[in-house]
């Protein structure tokens, strides 16, 4: 560049001193005239035009000098992009980017027999989540994300963080809403997940976030990694509970091994449940932040209905404990996983009586005979039919690259997955249970084999990725169901116990994503 600029410079001072001698010249004379001639000027001598060359040198520096300030000033300037524009001032530390999504569902489910007395199966759609929220750093070793889910009609909260990670230290803080170190699956994003929904475990056993503070830790090669951390027993809402709470922990492995990467992980929760407090019973109940009251149930791998063909209804509990385990690996195009989940429920007794802030909302309530216990395990594989690998940083799943995406003249990415789920919310101790009187303590036998019931799903699902944040993904789903509150509706005329008669129901649906 500064030998360009030279060399236009040294060119502009030859042409402009060319005219001056043309200027200065007599012209030629006639064979009449007798004009008398002017001899031109003599050139300039050496110093004086090293004297030039040096000036215009100088000049130059100058010129490039600016030239560097400008292209520093529109760098810093100009956002770079990675779905949405990354705001960044490197003298600063400060970085500001916009995040969001939107994800779009349809689907049709099966009436089994055409039996069920409801309007919320067959087919449907729901704009599953509308998030917008922002992510950043601050100086320091600060940072910050927060979302907010606007779908129908109603305003959650995603993710609502502060962050701190010191520069070279392999500890972190993570202080507000957001995961109490569940497994892979619920804690991987929902952008990235190989079904429409998460396995069934975490919608069985209410895994989501909550507000508190989490410590992680990491080695320098980043494959070993821990988080523990201290939760209270609700996400952000307008409640002011204040004895429910959550210890959570979770540690992960995940080293280059087999021709690929393998992720071993285990989890554990235990969480303490809320007092009473002269609540209400409710369909909505069965997050451990509500009360001293217990619910676990859950949807047939997909949201575009409300029914539940596996359910345990309301029981006394003080608290419960969850233990998972997990293991996943990529192979090139391939991938496996899969995770299981024990839930252990520390349950109300028989003659117990509650008064003041443990006093229940109702006299009479349920309590189990024992200690109920459920179980919940899926396993899958997939594979990028078009090459691509499957993307995982930090002990869970990400983004995967698309190699060859529509606005390279290609056609994207496809992938092809698999899944067997299986839940286990059966108890002989919920089912044997008895409706006590918390007032005066009397308990009489209240058996009902319809509590609980069995589901096993087998998935099967197909996503295109044009582009790096656009997804579609189609998913067909035979749900097998045996026991359950509808078992006696949808076979009236079994005679094997409740518990025993089992039926299937077929579901077909989509889902479009754009997230940035």
């Amino acid at each position: 560049m500064k030998k360009l600029v030279s060399a236009l410079l040294a060119t502009s001072a030859l042409t402009l001193s060319a005219p001056a001698f043309a200027q200065d010249a007599p012209a030629p004379a006639d064979d009449n005239d007798s004009a008398t001639v002017v001899q031109p000027e003599a050139p300039s001598s050496n110093e004086e035009l090293a004297a030039k060359a040096a000036f215009l040198e100088a000049q130059v520096e100058a010129l490039q000098e600016q030239l560097n300030e400008i292209k520093t000033a529109l760098g810093k300037a100009t956002p770079s992009w990675k779905g949405a524009p990354v705001l960044a001032d490197p003298d600063s530390g400060w970085t500001f980017k916009p995040r969001g999504r939107i994800q779009y569902d349809a689907g049709y489910i099966e009436n089994p027999n055409d039996s069920i007395a409801t309007r919320n199966l067959g087919f449907n759609s729901r704009v599953r989540r509308v998030r917008l929220g922002a992510e950043g750093t601050i100086p320091g070793g600060f940072g910050y994300k927060f979302e907010m889910d606007f779908a129908n009609s109603a305003v959650g909260f995603g993710d609502v963080i502060l962050t701190y990670a010191p520069k070279d230290k392999p500890w972190s803080l993570t202080i507000g809403n957001h995961e109490s170190h569940d497994g892979l699956e619920q804690i991987t994003s929902s952008r990235f997940i190989s079904f429409l929904e998460r396995a069934q475990m975490n919608d069985a056993f209410t895994n989501t976030r909550r507000l508190g503070i989490s410590l992680g830790l990491q080695n320098k090669a980043n494959t070993a990694r821990f988080a523990a951390g201290l939760f209270t027993g609700h996400s952000i809402d307008a409640g002011f509970d204040n004895e429910g709470w959550i210890a959570a922990a979770r540690a992960t492995y995940s080293p280059q091994a087999l021709g690929g990467m393998v992720h071993l992980g285990a989890n554990v929760q235990h969480r303490q449940f809320q007092s009473n407090n002269g609540v209400t019973l409710s369909n909505s109940v069965g997050a451990p932040s509500t009360n001293q009251q217990a619910r676990y149930r859950a949807r047939p791998f997909l949201q575009t209905t409300d029914v539940r063909f596996v359910d345990t209804g309301n029981f006394a509990a003080k608290s419960d404990t969850i233990v998972g385990a997990e293991i996943a690996g990529i192979f090139g195009p391939f991938h496996v996983a899969g995770e299981a989940q024990w839930t252990k429920v520390d349950a109300l007794r028989a003659g117990d009586t509650a008064t003041g802030l443990d006093a229940f909302p109702t006299a009479t309530f349920l309590v189990p005979s024992d200690d109920p216990s459920f179980f919940s395990y899926y396993a899958e594989a997939g594979w990028f039919i078009t090459g691509e690998t499957r993307g995982y940083k930090n002990g869970i799943w990400d983004r995967t690259k698309v190699s060859k995406p529509f606005s390279k003249k290609g056609w994207g990415a496809l992938q092809a997955n698999v899944r067997y789920d299986f839940l286990d919310l059966n108890s002989r101790a919920l089912q044997q249970g008895f409706t006590n009187n918390f007032t005066t303590g009397a308990a009489t036998a209240s058996n009902s084999l319809a509590r609980g019931g069995t589901q096993t799903g087998f998935l099967a699902s197909l996503i295109w990725l044009p582009e790096d944040y656009i997804r579609f993904m189609v998913q067909f789903a035979h749900t097998r169901v045996q026991g359950g509150p509808f078992a006696a509706t949808v076979r009236p005329t079994s005679t094997e116990p409740l518990d025993e008669r089992s039926y299937g129901v077929n579901s077909v649906a989509a889902k479009a994503q754009v997230d940035f």
